[in-house]
């Protein structure tokens, strides 16, 4: 399905948007008064959320999306999902049932504030949901389970994956003041462990795949009683003849013991 226009507010700035002189959640800064809130504070909270126990990328994100109900007063929820190439959506973390169920809801549809922030790579404001026409059955969806305001931050990944975290918030223009700089943060923190994630199976596939060809040369070798550089121009010749993967090649000569056949 086709994303509907969108018209994103006036792009972040911090004397526009509250910039971290306004409380939003954060330790030290009084949310009955508005008092003003030192950043200091707010980097000290981020600093701890980078020192999640060791488990990796996911689960960092996993503590990003929680640290963001705790940082902005105004979210309820928080959700993160990537998008493939091939168009698929995965859903990464989630605070609570919620962004699950409406991430699901995103995927039936093939559209929502979500997606389109994934996918064109742009922040998504819904300041009343109940108002807002450009998602008519997601709206319908999120207003059945309180949702009445939504902030999307798109996350990039690489080329080939793109990402959303969402805030949601249960009042009408929960977001305006103060949320979006903190939020921008975590979303940065959320995509740096979602790259470093990628680029990490992308070197692990690239040192099998390396292994694997060796190995496959090694057997070429000791068959023909010929160089490494021979080895390697008869798998690279089959590889062009048939149409097929290097590595394809590789790992049917290590099953079969041999090139021929």
């Amino acid at each position: 399905m086709q994303e509907p226009r969108v018209q994103t507010d006036a792009p972040f700035h911090p004397a526009t948007t509250g910039g971290f002189g306004r409380a939003v959640g954060v330790p030290g800064g009084d949310r009955s008064t508005g008092e003003p809130v030192r950043a200091w504070s707010i980097a000290e909270r981020l600093a701890r959320t980078l020192r999640v126990p060791a488990g990796g990328p996911h689960e960092l994100v996993t503590a990003v999306t929680a640290e963001a109900v705790e940082l902005v007063e105004a979210a309820r929820s928080c959700g993160v999902i990537v998008t493939g190439a091939d168009g698929g959506v995965e859903i990464l973390a989630a605070t609570d049932g919620v962004p699950r169920e409406l991430d699901v809801v995103q995927q039936e549809l093939g559209t929502g504030p979500c997606l389109t922030a994934a996918r064109k790579q742009i922040v998504v404001r819904v300041h009343d949901l109940a108002s807002d026409t450009r998602w008519p059955r997601f709206r319908d969806a999120a207003a059945e389970r309180g949702v009445a305001s939504m902030l999307c931050l798109p996350l990039y990944v690489d080329d080939g994956v793109l990402g959303t975290m969402s805030l949601y918030g249960t009042e009408p223009g929960a977001f305006r003041e103060g949320a979006e700089p903190v939020a921008r943060l975590l979303a940065a923190l959320a995509a740096i462990a979602l790259a470093e994630s990628r680029l990490a199976e992308q070197l692990r596939v690239a040192m099998a795949n390396r292994d694997l060809i060796g190995q496959a040369k090694g057997i070429l070798m000791r068959e023909h009683r010929i160089t490494a550089e021979d080895a390697f121009a008869l798998l690279r010749r089959r590889s062009q003849h048939t149409n097929t993967k290097l590595v394809d090649v590789a790992r049917e000569v290590t099953e079969t013991g041999t090139l021929d056949g």
